[in-house]
């Protein structure tokens, strides 16, 4: 089972509610209950899934379902069915007689789902460039001006979802649009690591100048220097790893099982040092 947590928190309910409106919890008539307590427990999930990724629920904390019943205005039924297909997704950790924490986020999962993630999206920006025309060159301006304006640390969540959109472009421009939803659903982990890295200071200028190079390649139909850039764009997040850990190293675990991570030239494998090394010259 591994270590237990030991960053518990007194309760996981944020001090200021998102702005996602609370879940109904009128009485359905008996032939709709099914339908109604599964459209329950989905909106619950996807609230509890978002607070988890974009870190408004840190990693280990404990978490209630009575106080998420409350927030959300159910039952504790819909919210333990949430917490069960989170635990399966591997955001939530299930200890029976002690209590549900926020999982770490795993270094093996993100690991695994950055080689996904440059297998495809390398291909896309390769394709990409030939099928380019004039519209999809001013769209690809478009997003990068967009992230400029963004460019301010009160704009992280504005300036995060510029950063989405820009690489859902390129799918779009590839052809294969509905592509970037495999990535999606394999990214979980790896958007954790995003989110908290977004606060470090000059993040932000520095996947612009990323994001900068990329476009810039390709616009100019230059498929090989698109390509590297794009590779080391991705890659960046073994560095972040690593800077992120010598400050909040209880937040990561090495393997499957929870175990807090070890030091960083012990766990990261020799390849992502080689990577880290490579994308920081």
């Amino acid at each position: 089972m591994g270590r237990r947590p030991t960053r518990v928190a007194k309760s996981a309910v944020p001090a200021r509610r998102p702005a996602t409106p609370p879940v109904a919890s009128a009485v359905a008539q008996p032939s709709e209950a099914p339908i109604r307590r599964s459209t329950i427990s989905a909106q619950v999930h996807a609230v509890l899934r978002r607070d988890v990724i974009v870190g408004r629920l840190a990693p280990r904390t404990m978490l209630s379902e009575q106080e998420f019943a409350v927030r959300f205005g159910v039952s504790r039924t819909p919210v333990r069915e949430a917490m069960i297909k989170l635990a399966e997704e591997g955001l939530v950790e299930i200890f029976p007689q002690y209590g549900s924490f926020v999982a770490p986020i795993k270094l093996l999962d993100v690991f695994d789902s950055q080689f996904a993630r440059e297998a495809m999206e390398c291909a896309m920006v390769d394709k990409a460039i030939q099928r380019l025309d004039t519209v999809g060159d001013g769209e690809l301006r478009a997003i990068i001006d967009r992230q400029r304006s963004l460019l301010r640390p009160q704009s992280r969540d504005a300036f995060f979802s510029a950063d989405e959109e820009m690489h859902t472009l390129i799918f779009k421009i590839a052809g294969h649009p509905n592509a970037w939803r495999f990535v999606e659903g394999a990214k979980a982990q790896m958007d954790r690591v995003r989110h908290i890295a977004i606060t470090l200071p000059r993040k932000q200028a520095s996947i612009l100048a990323e994001h900068e190079a990329v476009v810039d390649r390709m616009l100019a139909r230059d498929s090989e220097g698109a390509v590297e850039a794009m590779r080391v764009h991705l890659r960046g997040i073994f560095r972040t790893i690593e800077m992120l850990r010598n400050d909040n190293s209880e937040y990561f675990a090495d393997g499957q099982d929870g175990e807090a991570a070890r030091p960083a030239t012990q766990s990261v494998p020799r390849q992502t040092r080689k990577y880290v090394n490579s994308s920081s010259q």
